[in-house]
């Protein structure tokens, strides 16, 4: 049944004996009633959308007696010529015992009510479906209960008059979400809760009308109204629900807002007693600003791969705006800090610096639980460095934050065979396009986790190179003024001064994640040249980026996101399967290469250069690319990376000096 509204019911008595006449309705014999039903508008409190009734083949409803064992719970069905109309009939079988009588009736009939009227046990559904209109929820939801006796005899009309009314409330639920954080996220549910019972269970007396919930502990408390993968918080979302009208006045009422890429926001209300048959409306609109006030409090969607056993890492990508979270952990799960809460500790986290005129990412913070949390605007493209710092402002630990609204981790070409997966862009790129300098990405030292900004113009098939580092083909980027004692521009040292510094040079590149370390000299055990290590062991050099050697050489220093590693040389094999498929980029003043093994198996590899001592070269011009295996080369510490270059040269086993800073291309583990 389609329904709004009170409804006026009436009843007429057709007796099986010779018919009276309508002033003096036959009783004690019996007889088939038919009940004839018409509508009064709902209170109204908060808003209105009151029309008309329209019964359906199949209503029923349930009536009873007072004091009469023998009409109890007797079935009314709608009549055949009612069907569709506002007015609806209804006929059953019942013998009143005499005057006066009174009947009482609940919409819908149902054959477990039991015989006693003031103790006829509902369910308010404790979970539904959104419905856009009160129509689709009345009826579905609610129940009706009505009441007549033996002085509501309708001379005029030869019927009893009953009327029905909702002992529930009906709430109109508002989610606008056009203009906050969440606004490019569907929604996937909303939660209501409260610290009395307004759903589940109850049990009626249709005598006095009250409703009281027969729910015990938490029953009853909760209610979630599913949407549809269609309810974009791009578009205002309505869903009607019937619930109990009971006092929600300090019931530690809240709501969660959940979306099906797993983000949650909870509202704090605090609304008034509900009255039944009244109409409410609860909006969640200006939810930033109800985040920002603290009405409303967002949950951290952890960027954990649960793929990869929960896996850590030192970049993260983040494709929609919301709030987010990570441990302040290493790759292997250590924690980068001392003690057991960070934050009273002294330990602070904020974004250093940001691709582009300003960082992707605010609200930086670390809590005592140890996850670093941060926000995302939507339609964010760019990339953010976060860092924690303990109370004297040393950076104890740094993290990449990629955001991009295309999918890097689609791959698009494969290594040696379907099993060595890789992405379809570089780490930090936001796009693939040919001759695009967004295709460029990062850029990293060989052993280090952490980027340097790539370049911001394409270049062109000449080995030129920067005026100064990080000087005029750079891409913009933009440091955070708050940790002006941390860091304020990009440098470059010596590897004398980092391997001098305390904790030698691996701690000095973790505490200064901004600063390239450049070859000035070799001590120890090291030994080698055009490195930016100094005097860290050979053995322990070669497994700054990979381990193993294999798929599973993941380290604390290596820069790609969960699931992900820099790729071993084998992996480049398909270079010398490939080299009929391998070509230059279309752009003949461009060096970048492609590879293809089909239209569905290709992948780009622009001409992004390199940085020596933090100055750009051979943009346009070389396009080298990192393996995580190195290799000692006579008495340089080299990395195996591919290498093309001025479009006459193809090899997948360059070697190339681990001071320079690369672009990287990740592999899937």
């Amino acid at each position: 049944m389609k329904k709004i509204g009170l409804f006026l019911l009436i009843f007429s008595l057709a007796a099986c004996s010779k018919e009276k006449g309508p002033e003096t309705p036959e009783t004690g014999k019996e007889g088939n009633f038919t009940l004839v039903t018409s509508m009064q508008e709902f209170t109204k409190t908060e808003l209105c959308a009151c029309k008309e009734i329209n019964w359906k083949s199949g209503d029923a409803i349930s009536v009873w007696e007072k004091g009469n064992a023998l009409n109890s719970n007797v079935d009314f069905g709608v009549i055949a010529a009612s069907v569709g109309t506002s007015t609806g009939k209804f006929s059953g079988t019942m013998t009143p015992a005499g005057t006066p009588f009174s009947l009482y009736a609940v919409y819908p009939y149902s054959s477990s009510y039991g015989d006693d009227p003031t103790s006829v046990s509902l369910s308010i559904p404790t979970e539904i479906s959104q419905t856009s209109e009160i129509n689709d929820i009345v009826g579905v939801s609610d129940f009706m209960v009505g009441h007549s006796d033996d002085t509501q005899y309708d001379s005029e009309a030869g019927a009893y008059k009953m009327l029905f009314h909702h002992p529930l409330a009906f709430v109109k639920f508002k989610i606008d979400g056009r203009d906050c954080v969440y606004r490019e996220a569907t929604m996937k549910s909303l939660t209501m809760t409260a610290d009395v019972a307004f759903v589940g269970g109850v049990t009626l007396n249709c005598e006095t009308g009250e409703i009281v919930s027969s729910e015990t502990g938490d029953g009853g408390k909760t209610l979630i109204i599913n949407f549809p993968n269609t309810a974009y918080m791009s578009d205002v979302q309505t869903a009607w629900a019937a619930i109990n009208p009971v006092d929600l006045t300090d019931a530690n009422c809240h709501f969660v807002l959940e979306m099906t890429n797993g983000q949650k926001v909870t509202f704090n209300v605090n609304p008034k007693a509900l009255s039944a048959q009244g109409l409410y409306m609860f909006e969640f609109s200006s939810i930033d600003t109800k985040i920002t006030a603290g009405k409303g409090v967002p949950t951290y969607v952890s960027l954990l791969d649960a793929n990869y056993s929960y896996a850590r890492a030192n970049c993260y990508i983040v494709s929609e705006g919301g709030y987010y979270c990570f441990p302040a952990q290493k790759v292997d799960k250590t924690k980068v800090f001392a003690g057991s809460q960070p934050y009273t500790d002294g330990y602070r986290a904020n974004w250093l610096w940001a691709t582009g005129t300003e960082s992707k990412v605010s609200g930086v913070g670390i809590g005592d639980s140890g996850n670093i949390n941060f926000r995302v605007e939507p339609a964010s493209n760019g990339n953010s460095v976060i860092v924690l710092c303990d109370s004297e402002n040393k950076v104890v630990w740094s993290w990449h934050i990629w955001c991009t609204t295309e999918d890097p981790l689609t791959p698009t070409h494969y290594g040696r065979n379907d099993a060595w997966l890789m992405t379809d862009r570089n780490l930090g790129a936001l796009s693939n396009a040919q001759a695009d300098a967004n295709s460029y990405g990062l850029m990293y030292q060989w052993g280090r986790k952490d980027p340097f900004p790539g370049p911001g113009v394409v270049g062109s098939n000449v080995s030129a190179k920067e005026s100064a580092a990080w000087g005029d083909k750079t891409q913009n980027y933009v440091f955070n003024s708050e940790l002006s004692a941390v860091a304020t521009a990009f440098s470059s040292v010596r590897n004398s001064v980092a391997g001098a510094a305390d904790g030698g040079e691996i701690a000095y590149s973790t505490a200064h994640p901004t600063t390239n370390i450049h070859y000035y000299a070799n001590t120890g055990t090291t030994a080698c040249t055009n490195t930016w290590l100094y005097n860290l062991p050979q053995s322990d050099a070669l497994k700054l980026w990979n381990s193993t050697n294999g798929r599973d050489g993941k380290t604390n220093y290596d820069p790609c996101p969960p699931g992900y590693i820099v790729p071993v040389t084998n992996t480049y094999a398909w270079y010398t399967l490939w080299n009929s498929n391998v070509a230059w980029e279309a752009d003949s003043n461009l060096s970048g290469v492609v590879f293809n093994a089909g239209a569905s198996n290709t992948s780009y590899y622009p001409a992004v250069g390199f940085r020596a001592s933090g100055q750009l070269n051979n943009v346009g011009y070389s396009s080298y690319y990192w393996a995580g295996n190195a290799v000692v080369d006579g008495t340089a510490l080299a990395g195996y990376s591919l290498g093309n270059y001025g479009r006459t040269k193809f090899s997948n086993g360059q070697k190339s000096q681990t001071q320079w800073a690369l672009p990287v291309r990740c592999m899937k583990i």
